[in-house]
């Protein structure tokens, strides 16, 4: 019963605060540009457009696709969690918007991947590392996970498709969906300082513990579209390369990286997947 009434305790004072919002100002002008942003898969993008890709070029694409279908799935369902779980309600206006764009994005790959062939079973590690995400109950940790790993990845895997796939459909999809997904990024940068600054030290070293497990099964998720992605000449590899650079671009401009991994040598890394995507 305790344990109880201190929960309703915190739910009424977020609830019933009379202060006005005003401590991120910054997320304030993203929640205004998620708003002037604002697209609707179902009129935006031409369906009735015929797809220019061989067969074998849309069976590929469709299980390189899934993977990402199953990653938007994950994301519409982790900001939904944490619109629920975030202190701040500047932050919370973003994310609510964030749901809604997350929705349109399984929508659009639905549509498309439909259009190419079917939806394609995850791999064992996108299932792992989706469904750890999910799991995790720390917002902090979500948002490192997704924010930070999971949409500056999918960020990149969209240009290096676009750039190398050149119906007319397809790029119409990615490049709105993409047009969110910087957005998405820029909310870890803005907020997750805030958050950081106020994890405990035992946390802060699970979150540590939390990022390396998760790199891991990244980069592994990432390799298990690599066969795909060389017969489409997409060059996964230069876009996780990129993905490992851009991540620590991000870490740059945030007040505080407090609790966030610092890999040793993150070149080594980026000469790993190299490597792993010439089998």
């Amino acid at each position: 019963m305790g344990r109880y009434k201190q929960r309703v305790s915190i739910a009424e004072s977020a609830l019933f605060e009379e202060r006005l919002p005003d401590r991120f100002p910054k997320l304030v002008n993203l929640y205004e540009k998620a708003k002037r942003d604002f697209w609707n898969e179902t009129t935006a993008i031409d369906w009735d457009q015929e797809l220019t890709l061989t067969m074998d070029q849309r069976v590929r694409l469709a299980r390189l696709l899934s993977i990402t279908y199953y990653g938007e799935r994950a994301a519409l369902t982790i900001a939904s969690q944490l619109v629920a779980t975030v202190p701040d309600e500047e932050a919370r206006q973003v994310l609510a918007c964030q749901v809604v764009e997350e929705a349109k994005h399984v929508g659009a790959f639905q549509r498309l991947l439909k259009k190419l062939d079917r939806i394609h079973p995850p791999s064992y590690f996108a299932r792992k590392f989706l469904v750890d995400l999910i799991e995790t109950d720390e917002p902090t940790a979500k948002l490192v996970g997704m924010h930070l790993f999971v949409e500056n990845i999918a960020n990149h895997a969209f240009n290096a498709l676009r750039e190398s796939l050149e119906d007319p459909l397809v790029r119409q999809v990615l490049e709105y969906v993409a047009r969110d997904e910087k957005k998405h990024t820029a909310l870890a940068v803005l907020y997750l300082p805030s958050l950081l600054e106020k994890l405990p030290p035992h946390k802060a070293a699970w979150l540590y513990a939390k990022q390396a497990k998760w790199l891991f099964m990244g980069i592994l998720m990432v390799k298990d579209g690599y066969e795909d992605a060389r017969a489409l000449n997409v060059d996964l590899a230069e876009a996780g390369q990129k993905a490992l650079r851009q991540h620590y671009r991000l870490r740059e401009q945030m007040a505080t990286t407090r609790g966030l991994l610092d890999v040793p040598g993150f070149e080594k890394v980026i000469d790993l997947v190299a490597r792993m995507a010439k089998g």
